[in-house]
């Protein structure tokens, strides 16, 4: 199948494949008979670990990462981008989900995601599937067509083929070893087995060691709404950060890690915690694991903070507010003012609300001469020498509160200052004096010079 339409999983013209074994017969079928003819061994190679993967999924569906598969196979990434295509032109393999480069972190937290959360992005999902050629070689009757198509049956040499398999397995195994000889084991009639109390059974006995009821969990504190949520959303982001956690349900997740979360666990110290945890390469539960190695890790001591915050006992302060409210409410003074005095109260307030236009209207239009534009006021203010220090804002307070300027005052600070200009002034004007000074003696000199 050329043709990339033909390789989806709702234009696909194979049916669905559920166990790794059928998966791996359909690839050396096809491969074997040639009919692709760039298919060989590397491509035999990776569709054997396409069907380890299978074993995750009970509906047929496996993750393909170019660089992790590349990594596995020693191969080149380019490799298996042209072996898995070879796989979907034989029909063995569709597309059920194409990878995309987008970061599903910050899709799948939105507004909480930040730069510094790191990226990851999303594999490509296939689905195994059978060729109708491998069906017909085996003598397969078919329902159907596509990906939904089903087996119904065999023809008579799909019959006699499937006899021949049996007996070629049957042939391989190897003979049960027995302990002794057939001699020696006496046989056990079931009929003399001796019936006691007249009855067509025989009691079985009774087991010995005492029962215990399983203590119930009354001690943990009730959880709002609220905190649940949080609860949530601090899993969710913690999954983002801890790789065997994404095959976890967050709910059950966030219900394990609730007596860490309850003190005041943060997602990142929790990151930092389970990360260090030697965990096997593959949970059935991740959940659960966290559940049991927080108990264990309590029972040790290796986990310090683990036990839920004792509840306070409750002295009735929320009850008896809740009383008190009740009685507010019911009280005859409330029930008075809610008949007769609200609506009164709310028809005055009305009218009067209804009169403040008119009121409005007839009134002196009041203008603040404070509010001026910034030009006029900066023009407005007094021109201020080197020997005072008059601020706008004091001169702004005074006209605001009618007062008069504050007087000007000389700068204690700047008085050194001051005196140093007026030296630096009187330098200059002395530098003058005496290089006007300097250049008549010059020229008087060069005169005297010239008549002798």
């Amino acid at each position: 199948m050329r043709d990339t339409a033909d390789h989806e999983l709702a234009t696909t013209a194979s049916r669905q494949l559920r166990r790794p074994d059928d998966f791996l017969a359909a690839a050396r079928y096809m491969i074997e008979a040639g009919y692709h003819p760039k298919a060989g061994r590397t491509t035999l190679r990776l569709a054997e670990v396409f069907a380890a993967r299978m074993r995750r999924s009970s509906r047929g569906h496996f993750a393909l990462s170019a660089e992790a598969t590349a990594r596995e196979l020693e191969l080149k990434k380019r490799a298996v981008m042209y072996h898995a295509r070879y796989l979907r032109e034989l029909g063995l393999i569709a597309y059920v989900e194409h990878g995309s480069k987008t970061n599903v972190l910050r899709t799948r937290r939105g507004s909480a995601w930040q730069p510094g959360d790191g990226y990851r992005g999303t594999a490509t999902v296939f689905a195994a599937v059978a060729p109708r050629v491998w069906d017909d070689a085996h003598g397969r009757r078919i329902a159907g067509t596509g990906y939904t198509a089903r087996i119904t049956g065999v023809t008579g040499a799909g019959r006699v083929r499937a006899v021949e398999e049996a007996r070629r397995k049957a042939s391989r195994r190897r003979p049960r070893r027995t302990s002794c000889t057939p001699s020696v084991v006496v046989p056990k009639d079931h009929r003399q087995v001796q019936v006691v109390g007249s009855k067509n059974y025989t009691p079985r006995q009774r087991a010995t060691c005492p029962k215990t009821s399983r203590p119930t969990t009354t001690d943990r504190s009730p959880v709002s709404p609220t905190e649940c949520a949080r609860g949530i959303t601090l899993t969710e982001r913690l999954q983002g950060e801890v790789w065997w956690l994404h095959r976890a349900c967050p709910r059950r997740l966030a219900y394990a890690l609730r007596p860490l979360i309850t003190i005041g666990w943060t997602w990142q110290g929790l990151a930092a915690e389970l990360l260090t945890w030697a965990v096997p390469g593959y949970l059935r539960d991740p959940a659960a694991y966290v559940r049991h190695e927080l108990a264990r890790r309590q029972r040790l001591g290796n986990l310090t903070g683990v036990a839920p915050p004792e509840v306070p006992a409750d002295d009735g302060t929320r009850h008896a507010a809740m009383l008190r409210n009740r009685e507010e409410r019911n009280a005859p003074i409330w029930q008075r003012y809610a008949q007769q005095l609200r609506p009164v109260l709310r028809r005055r307030l009305a009218a009067v609300r209804q009169s403040l236009p008119r009121q409005r209207n007839t009134a002196v239009e009041y203008r603040s001469w404070l509010r001026e534009d910034e030009e006029d006021f900066a023009r407005s203010l007094p021109m201020q020498s080197w020997d005072e220090d008059i601020s706008p804002l004091e001169v702004y307070r005074a006209r605001a509160f009618g007062a008069p300027l504050p007087a000007p005052r000389h700068a204690k600070a700047d008085r050194g200052w001051l005196e140093h200009l007026r030296d630096q002034r009187d330098a200059e004007r002395a530098f003058g004096e005496l290089r006007a000074e300097l250049e008549e003696w010059e020229a008087v000199g060069h005169q005297v010079t010239g008549h002798s």
